[in-house]
């Protein structure tokens, strides 16, 4: 049977695959690409994607790169485009990943080749796909968006940033419902998010997949463990992962100390922002490493991975990693959110900084424990989550798109 021709949308150059979103849009593109014919598009920096050129073959049969570059986070240009966009009626995380060259470089591509679907791949690039029409459009939904600016509004204390994130949590739902209709079809990353999505747009054109983890790179490793020591592992320019580094730091950590003063954290992650290296220096025992090559070797020898996330969507996959490796881990309800994961089986979900510290103490002092929880949630994550059965789900409601439409042409 021939391929279906799918034009791919990713705002993201997919290597290296050091965050979660580029990790799962690079597995499932790696997997898809086996059943698809897939034409890759995405926004490419010169200075850090070059590098990594060749390796995007295993992702697509056709690629084309986007020129841009970035604006560095926390910059005065930064800060002058959030200020420029602040009065927009759209959520400026929307306007920050419009392109007039991306949305140009879709349309030539559509004109010139019969494709059979188009994917976007996050919401927030999907200002993009506004004009166009003819072909059925696919959104891949990694977090539920409207969710991440209400978590900064509940848990930030300052007057100013609370009324911003409220304005841009309520014009992130509208958007996000609107999209959720305007598409063919939506795919989220969870039955949790699948249900709130159809909640939000009243629409039921909308599935889910499991997320997938590398069984295969991710294992337990033999080495020798550091005494009473935690890891945390992310991308240290998203918000939500300094949010929850800056809530254990101030919240959580003092009260471990209390009985184990001893105790160690390294975090792990790429582009931790200056007032967070700052912040951390005031505590001897915490440690911050940047963009590590590989990250396997920092998480084996920790005895504890902790999440401690207030603000987020989606899955973690970070998650799946650790426990893929045998590590116990401690998370909040919001960092294990949508993973179908039982508290107390597979991992040990905590809330509060007192339950929190109570759970990091616990497994710390009991090695019998601690391993036996690690254990446990490998083999239920080897056994349950691979990326073969992500994409098959993917492709599926990719082919269920294909079916509706040929019914409704042939009506």
């Amino acid at each position: 049977m021939e391929k279906l021709k799918v034009l791919f949308y990713s705002q993201r150059f997919p290597f290296p695959m050091d965050t979660g979103g580029k990790i799962r849009t690079g597995k499932m593109l790696e997997k898809l690409n086996e059943v698809f014919q897939i034409t890759l598009v995405t926004n490419f920096e010169k200075k850090k994607d070059q590098e990594f050129l060749s390796r995007v073959t295993d992702l697509c049969e056709e690629y084309h790169p986007v020129y841009w570059e970035e604006i560095e986070k926390y910059s005065l240009k930064f800060y002058l485009t959030v200020f420029s966009r602040i009065f927009s009626s759209l959520p400026i995380a929307i306007l920050n990943d419009y392109s007039a060259n991306v949305e140009n470089t879709l349309q030539e591509l559509i004109k010139e080749k019969p494709f059979d679907f188009i994917i976007c791949d996050f919401l927030q690039p999907s200002l993009n796909f506004q004009h166009i029409t003819g072909i059925p459009m696919i959104l891949f939904e990694h977090n539920v968006e409207h969710y991440i600016p209400k978590r900064h509004y509940e848990n930030n204390s300052n007057w100013f940033l609370k009324l911003f994130w409220y304005s841009q949590w309520k014009k992130m739902e509208k958007y996000e419902m609107s999209a959720c209709a305007r598409f063919d079809q939506v795919i989220a990353v969870s039955e949790n998010d699948e249900k709130i999505l159809k909640t939000l747009s009243g629409v039921d054109t909308i599935s889910s997949i499991p997320t997938g983890v590398d069984i295969e790179y991710f294992f337990p490793v033999e080495c020798k463990q550091e005494e009473h020591a935690l890891v945390f592992s992310g991308s240290m320019d998203w918000i939500p992962n300094v949010d929850g580094i800056l809530f254990f730091l101030k919240e959580v950590l003092p009260l471990i100390q209390k009985t184990l003063p001893l105790v160690k954290l390294l975090v792990v992650g790429r582009n931790p922002p200056e007032h967070l290296l700052n912040d951390i220096k005031k505590y001897p025992c915490v440690s911050c490493v940047g963009r590590v090559p590989d990250v396997r070797p920092y998480i084996s020898k920790h005895g504890v991975y902790i999440v401690p996330l207030r603000i987020g969507g989606g899955t973690r996959i970070k998650i799946y990693e650790a426990l893929a490796m045998g590590k116990a881990v401690v998370s909040t309800t919001v960092g294990a959110e949508g993973l179908p994961l039982k508290n107390g089986e597979h991992l040990i979900l905590a809330d509060s900084p007192e339950h929190f510290a109570q759970a990091v103490v616990d497994l710390l002092q009991n090695k019998s424990y601690r391993e036996k929880l690690g254990n446990v949630g490998m083999a239920y994550i080897r056994e349950n989550f691979s990326w073969n059965a992500a994409a098959e789900s993917f492709a599926d409601s990719c082919h269920k798109v294909m079916s509706i439409q040929r019914n409704a042409t042939v009506s």
